[in-house]
């Protein structure tokens, strides 16, 4: 060892600057990161080719996803047009729809579906009042 280190054993915690200060923004970042593993699982399932459909002769082996930045934007706009209307189911499935359309490489666009997606799900497991 250099000097100035210590020999001690390795912990989960080494890299941790620091911790979320509340629970529901450890809650939402959690939300989020799920929200974006179910993203890359349906693309992939979307991406792969199924042993149960029948196969196109003449169709390209390395077929690319299919984005549609307009189509997202629709559904961006349906999804929050029902937020706003209290529609939450709705807004769910339009916002689910906006972020399978969505480039890739629109960062911010799918970070903040991502986050949409999130707070619309906490909205329907909170208890009515």
């Amino acid at each position: 060892m250099g000097s100035g280190e210590e020999d001690r054993p390795w912990s989960v915690f080494d890299r941790v600057k620091n911790f979320q200060s509340t629970p529901e923004t450890l809650m939402t970042e959690i939300n989020a990161a799920i929200a974006a593993l179910e993203y890359a699982r349906a693309t992939a399932l979307l991406d792969s080719p199924s042993s149960s459909l029948p196969k196109k002769t003449g169709s390209a082996p390395n077929k690319k996803p299919y984005y549609d930045a307009r189509m997202a934007d629709e559904a961006y706009k349906a999804g929050c047009a029902a937020l706003a209307a209290g529609q939450l189911d709705e807004a769910l499935h339009s916002l689910n729809v906006a972020l399978s359309k969505c480039p890739p490489d629109r960062t911010s666009a799918v970070a903040k579906l991502q986050s949409l997606i999130s707070l619309t799900s906490q909205q329907l497991q909170m208890p009515l009042n």
